[in-house]
């Protein structure tokens, strides 16, 4: 498995394209749409993470076992992992043609899951909130739909690009990406100057992603491939299943705690909030998952690699990586953050958004707490190469703590958009910021020297170089 600086220039390529979907088409949004319709995008937008929740954290599972095979493990386990044998790294490919059966049947069952959930809810759930919206009723209700349709296909085809990352074609994922969003930025800026209005952001968004996962499975099922997995038989569904579920069942109780965490402040406080208030938390946050992204960069880009590692037991290069990964993400979230502060509203202004930024306290207190969730999501990650999922309880129990935070605030006081920043904050402020750092940490013996020489090799200009010799830490 080859991953290496080309692997990282365009992970920041497709980044860009996302940066660029955001600088193009944000603010032709936010001048072209009323601040009603960008809170109803921003509603749009949680129900497509709420449909996440159905994964329920198989993808992970998938993704990582693909990757234990593609590095040569030939037994999958529940729990941990099967170092490999270093005389023999060849592919089984019965086994992962079992896996890729195993989650073709899974996602087709989703999405039609998924279909009966949201036909059944609708009527119910959007009428409640167009209650404060004076909107055109019809536009909203076929974007919808269109959107639950997009959503829909989005679980259907979702383990295409984990197959594919799985494999270690991590440049290949990434040019796809870059594809997939300028196909994005076309339609859905022809579509706003046509007039379109909110269902524009749907199309762009579906034209994307029917490109992207077109383009990632021709990349997987290559000639030799598809070779490879004919003549192979496969091992029962029901098998596989069996050793994917208990780890992937964990991830998905996380991944629930993170909806709550994270995307279930959105739909509760759109209940209660003005539409003005939401568009203009939707649009700060989206600034700030931005930046989490250009953070996560890194790690991302080198995470197959690291379980690579984790395999081969490479505990020097899975050390170096980590700290890496923990620099780039500062590095990044102050720069970047900063740049939201003081150059984010001047940018708004000068595009005559109909949308304003939260105050820049707000921001940087927002700030702050996406920092430490996603420094505690990096230790997180680490903890998964090892195929244990430690985290399942704190998540859920961190995501119920905020809904109630958050019901208290919105209820009780008058706080308003604090309690959309501040509930999920200190809910993960009272376990899950520090335990999962500080357990990475004691595996990995971290002293604060190794973050200094680390730092050190950046500025010397290696920053992306993987160092060969496992003698070497930095």
């Amino acid at each position: 498995m080859e991953i290496g600086r080309k692997d990282v220039v365009w992970n920041f390529a497709a980044t860009f394209m996302r940066v660029a979907s955001g600088v193009i088409v944000l603010p032709l949004v936010l001048h072209m749409l009323p601040t009603q319709e960008v809170a109803l995008w921003n509603v749009f937008l949680a129900i497509g993470s709420f449909a996440a929740l159905l994964d329920f954290g198989f993808s992970n599972s998938f993704a990582r076992n693909i990757t234990y095979i593609f590095s040569g493990v030939k037994v999958l386990k529940t729990t941990g992992y099967v170092l490999v044998d270093e005389k023999d790294k060849s592919i089984d490919y019965a086994l992962l043609k079992s896996v890729i059966s195993a989650m073709r049947r899974y996602y087709g069952i989703l999405a039609l899951v998924f279909l009966l959930l949201f036909v059944a809810v609708s009527p119910f759930y959007l009428t409640a909130v167009l209650r404060k919206y004076t909107v055109n009723t019809t536009e909203v209700w076929t974007a919808w739909f269109v959107y639950g349709a997009l959503v829909a296909y989005q679980l259907y085809t979702y383990y295409y690009s984990s197959i594919l990352t799985g494999r270690g074609l991590v440049k290949r994922s990434l040019q796809i990406t870059i594809i997939g969003q300028a196909s994005r930025i076309l339609i859905s800026v022809i579509c706003l100057l046509l007039g379109f209005g909110l269902i524009s952001l749907v199309i762009g968004q579906l034209t994307s992603d029917v490109v992207n996962r077109t383009l990632c499975y021709f990349a997987f099922y290559d000639k030799g491939m598809r070779s490879a997995l004919k003549v192979k038989t496969e091992i029962p569904v029901k098998e596989v299943m069996s050793i994917m579920s208990p780890n992937a069942i964990k991830i998905g109780i996380t991944t629930i705690g993170g909806f709550f965490i994270n995307k279930a402040v959105v739909l509760i406080a759109a209940l209660c909030l003005l539409p003005a208030e939401i568009a203009s938390f939707g649009t700060t946050k989206q600034m700030i998952d931005l930046i989490i992204s250009l953070g996560f960069l890194w790690f991302s880009t080198y995470y197959p690699k690291i379980t690579l590692h984790r395999v081969n037991n490479n505990i020097v290069q899975i050390k170096r990586m980590y700290l890496k990964g923990k620099l780039s993400l500062v590095l990044v979230f102050i720069v970047c953050g900063l740049g939201l502060i003081f150059v984010g509203p001047y940018l708004l202004t000068m595009i005559r958004s109909k949308t304003h930024l939260l105050p820049a306290v707000m921001t940087f207190v927002f700030l702050i707490i996406s920092f430490l969730e996603t420094n505690h999501g990096l230790a997180a990650q680490m903890l998964l190469t090892k195929n244990e999922v430690p985290f399942a309880s704190a998540s859920i129990l961190s995501g119920a703590a905020t809904v109630v935070l958050l019901f208290i605030s919105l209820k009780f006081t008058s706080i308003g958009l604090w309690g959309m920043i501040l509930a999920p904050g200190i809910a993960q402020a009272a376990y899950q910021n520090w335990k999962w750092p500080s357990l990475v940490r004691r595996e990995l013996e971290i002293k604060w020297k190794d973050y200094w020489a680390a730092l050190q090799t950046t500025f010397n200009g290696i920053w992306f170089h993987v160092d060969k010799d496992t003698k070497r830490q930095f």
